[in-house]
C-alpha cells in the first residue's frame, strides 16, 4: 500500500461530514474521483485506532471491499463509488425476495474474504454496505469502514473488551465484549436480510433483546423458504449459527433455488 505523495494533492474538496474527530471528503486524486477520511485529532488513542483502521483495510483485496488507494498516518484515500448506500435503499421501501437474497451473497462474499484474512467486521450496518450504481445485485455490493474491525494479523486490538457496535445490527456476543468471532458478522448478516425483507430489525427494543431481557422478535418477512436461515443466523447462541460466511451463503442459495430464484454469480 503506497503512502499519500506530496506531489499528488487532493483537489475539488467538498466536506461531507466531520464526526469523531475524522473529517470525511470527496475529491479528485490522481485523476480519480475519491473519498477521504482525514483524522483532525492530535489525541494519541484517535491516531492510534485510526492507524488500526488503516493498517486493516490495506490487508483486503476483493471486489465486494471498497480498496484503500494510498494512506498516510492522518490520511486514508479510497475511489469513490456513484450509487447509494443500503440503508437509503431500503429507506425507499422493502427489497423482493430477489433483491435482498442478492445483496446477502454479495455481502457474504466479501465476508468471506475477511475470514480468510482473519478480519471479523463488528459494524455490518446498512450505512457500511454501498451499492454500486444503485443496484441490489450481488456483483454491486461493496463494503466499508474499518473502524470496529478486529484482525488477527495484528498484535494489538485497540478494541478490546469494549461493546463497540451498531445495538439493532450487532451480535449478544459482541454486546458482551466478544472480538474476533466470525460468527458475530453472521449475525449481522442475518440481520440484514431481516431488514432488507422487512425494512426494519427485527428487535425493536435491541437493547433488551443483546442483554436478555426480551426475546421479542418481529414477524419474520419474506418467503417461509427464508424463515429457516434466517434463525439459524440469528441465534443467540453462536453455535447456533453456520459454521461460516460460505455455509451461510450456500444455505441461502439453497433457499434461492427452492424459490426459483437465479441469483447472479458473484466473484468468491
Amino acid at each position: 500500500m503506497p503512502d499519500l505523495p506530496d506531489f499528488q494533492p487532493l483537489f475539488q474538496t467538498r466536506v461531507l461530514a466531520q464526526r469523531g474527530g475524522v473529517r470525511s471528503e470527496a475529491g479528485e486524486w490522481g485523476g480519480q474521483a475519491v473519498f477521504v477520511k482525514t483524522l483532525l485529532s492530535d489525541d494519541p488513542a484517535a491516531a492510534q485506532r485510526f492507524e488500526h483502521e488503516g493498517e486493516i483495510a490495506a490487508a483486503l483485496d476483493h471486489p465486494g471491499v471498497v480498496p484503500l488507494l494510498a494512506r498516510r498516518p492522518a490520511q486514508l484515500i479510497f475511489p469513490w463509488l456513484e450509487g447509494q448506500t443500503l440503508r437509503e435503499r431500503v429507506e425507499a421501501g422493502p427489497l423482493s425476495a430477489a433483491e435482498a437474497l442478492e445483496v446477502a451473497d454479495g455481502l457474504l462474499a466479501a465476508v468471506a474474504h475477511l475470514h480468510a484474512r482473519g478480519v471479523t467486521h463488528h459494524d455490518l450496518k446498512p450505512e457500511n454496505v454501498l451499492l454500486e450504481g444503485g443496484q441490489a445485485r450481488s456483483g454491486s455490493v461493496r463494503l466499508i469502514d474499518f473502524g470496529m474491525s478486529h484482525s488477527r494479523a495484528l498484535a494489538l486490538d485497540i478494541h478490546g473488551g469494549t461493546r463497540m457496535g451498531t445495538p439493532h445490527f450487532m451480535a449478544p456476543e459482541q454486546f458482551r465484549g466478544v472480538r474476533g468471532d466470525p460468527r458475530s458478522d453472521l449475525y449481522s448478516v442475518g440481520v440484514l436480510l431481516f431488514d432488507c425483507l422487512a425494512g426494519h430489525p427485527p428487535y425493536a427494543d435491541a437493547l433488551g433483546w443483546l442483554t436478555g431481557l426480551t426475546d421479542e422478535r418481529a414477524p419474520l418477512p419474506g418467503p417461509p423458504e427464508l424463515h429457516g436461515v434466517l434463525c439459524a443466523a440469528l441465534s443467540r447462541d453462536p453455535a447456533g449459527r453456520p459454521a461460516s460466511a460460505q455455509a451461510l451463503r450456500s444455505a441461502l442459495r439453497e433457499a434461492a433455488r427452492a424459490l426459483g430464484l437465479e441469483l447472479e454469480r458473484a466473484c468468491p
